[in-house]
């Protein structure tokens, strides 16, 4: 008896965000592709401008089994305080592999980035097999886990809307 099964390879990627309640941790989808913190709420115990919630981008594959070849770039856009600590100065990203309910960090990747350091940021297939690669993205908290030259908004900054553009490409190999 030959006894066989042929699994598809992948054909296709998706990439998906989702905005992350800071307090409950509850995903919920984003429409299109505005990641927008606001709104920013005054935390006068610290002396800084936090949002309520922060993003989880997922890239995986459709179609079938394998995984993705991600390369990320941030670019910075209008930036109220000049040519220096605009929106890649306070945000940061972080790389895990997501198996199930399980997060995998990928330390190669940070363990967290400052935007502005994401250059052609390349995560193999290799770092993501056995699951999807998540990508979560977050205004600077001055916390222990900051980034080196990260800093959070504060009354020292300029007012305005401040922006960049993240993007995400990845190929099925």
């Amino acid at each position: 008896f030959l006894v066989s099964a042929s699994v598809p390879a992948a054909t296709g990627v998706t990439i998906s965000a989702s905005s992350v309640n800071a307090t409950t941790n509850a995903f919920t989808p984003v429409t299109g592709t505005n990641l927008n913190f606001n709104p920013l709420t005054f935390d006068a115990v610290n002396g800084i401008y936090l949002p309520d919630h922060f993003f989880a981008i997922d890239i995986g594959t459709t179609g079938g089994a394998g995984t993705a070849d991600t390369t990320v770039t941030y670019t910075e856009g209008v930036n109220p305080n000049g040519t220096t600590n605009g929106l890649g100065w306070h945000a940061a990203a972080t790389f895990v592999r997501v198996e199930g309910a399980t997060e995998v960090p990928l330390t190669t990747h940070g363990p967290k980035k400052l935007l502005k350091d994401l250059a052609s940021e390349h995560i193999t297939p290799a770092e993501s097999a056995g699951g999807y690669l998540r990508i979560y993205t977050g205004l600077v908290t001055g916390d222990a886990s900051t980034p080196a030259g990260g800093i959070p908004f504060t009354n020292g900054d300029q007012p305005g809307a401040y922006n960049g553009t993240l993007v995400v490409t990845a190929t099925v190999l």
